[in-house]
């Protein structure tokens, strides 16, 4: 058989599966071919693809599904989701997240070959690295809307609901192409052998990972989870891609200062010595102590720069040795005194003579206050 043919057969055989997402899928594929075969047949088939590219538009426009006895939604939708900054990811990330983008970019080469794009990924980290925030960059840059699963809502303290919960969210996002995150996945894909959890949710691993297994090609599903031991051993194969997330280095901690703050050269010394501070921090953190600084220097009427150089001596008050011998470092580096250092860090200038040697920062001048170390 040709393509085509082969293509025909397969079409029908998802149609009787009832996976609608990629029956629309294979059809667009199988209508442009027919276009270019047949010249003038084209006009009909745009108006036939004008109609499969509108069902999916008006799946993704129906009610939510809800809880049936709280009534609450069990799914929060972003049909049209942005990003107000663009991420730092880390090498690795950002080359897991781009490969999933360019498979789809090249969904028909694909096809052709007989092979489907990354339909699942799993995200495992630490709280705050970027998982969410990963999840909906890749709703932007597939184009496709961001379901995610409210769990306090799924979770029902009768027994059975969560489970039905459960499929009837996977079955409203199974309907139309979007990404679908499962937040928080280990709350309900546990391990099968915990001796704490009764069959009902042990059955529902069993339904997660069919559904891993069968998702439509025109979707992506997430999951996240803090917890990787938590998860049943089942869920890792199972998934197209597993995505480490590490905690931030200095210099992505850095880059991720610099886009939320602009790029300007007069707070790079700052910025720099903030990043070493937040080094080992989340960027979900780094996000957070940059945009309280930026709200006081509003409130207080300071500059942005005055009130990142306050939180830096905020932080350094409180940091443990080594993070302050790391600042003192930088500051002399910066042409800071050794009064200014000890002024900031709290560190003693015997000690600064001690671990950074005589020769750093020798000019001389009264010690600052704390405004006054301000450029």
């Amino acid at each position: 058989m040709s393509d085509f043919e082969k293509d025909t057969v397969h079409l029908v055989r998802l149609a009787f599966d009832g996976k609608v997402a990629d029956v629309a899928a294979l059809s667009r594929r199988l209508l442009r071919m027919v276009a270019q075969r047949r010249p003038d047949l084209a006009p009909v088939v745009q108006v036939v693809l004008d109609a499969v590219l509108a069902g999916p538009t008006r799946a993704a426009s129906q009610p939510l599904p809800v809880d049936f006895d709280s009534r609450l939604e069990l799914l929060r939708r972003e049909p049209d989701p942005h990003l107000p900054v663009e991420p730092t990811w880390p090498a690795a990330v950002r080359e897991q997240l781009d490969a999933v983008v360019e498979e789809r970019e090249q969904e028909d080469k694909l096809a052709d070959a007989g092979i489907a794009p990354t339909r699942s990924l799993l995200f495992v980290g630490p709280p705050g690295v970027g998982k969410t925030l990963a999840a909906r960059w890749l709703a932007v840059h597939t184009r496709r809307p961001l379901l995610t699963l409210d769990l306090a809502a799924v979770m029902s303290s009768f027994l059975g609901r969560t489970g039905n919960n459960i499929r009837v969210v996977l079955d409203f996002a199974r309907r139309a192409p979007s990404v679908l995150l499962l937040d928080e996945f280990d709350a309900i894909a546990k391990r099968r052998d915990d001796t704490t959890e009764v069959g009902e949710l042990k059955r529902l691993v069993t339904v997660l990972l069919q559904a891993v297994d069968d998702w439509p090609t025109a979707g992506v599903l997430v999951a996240a989870t803090n917890h990787p031991e938590l998860l049943d051993p089942a869920v890792w194969r199972r998934f197209d891609r597993v995505v480490q997330f590490p905690p931030p280095n200095v210099d992505e901690v850095a880059t991720t200062i610099h886009r939320l703050l602009g790029d300007d050269e007069v707070m790079r010394d700052r910025v720099e010595l903030l990043a070493a501070l937040l080094q080992g921090r989340s960027f979900a953190d780094v996000a957070r102590v940059v945009t309280a600084a930026r709200r006081a220097a509003v409130v207080c009427g300071h500059s942005t720069g005055d009130a990142i150089e306050d939180v830096i001596i905020d932080m350094s008050e409180g940091a443990d040795l080594a993070s302050k011998l790391r600042i003192a470092a930088s500051l002399s580096a910066a042409g800071k005194s050794q009064r200014d250092v000890s002024s900031i860090t709290g560190l003693s200038r015997d000690t600064i003579r001690k671990h950074l040697g005589s020769s750093h920062g020798k000019r001389t001048k009264k010690p600052v206050t704390r405004h006054e170390v301000r450029r």
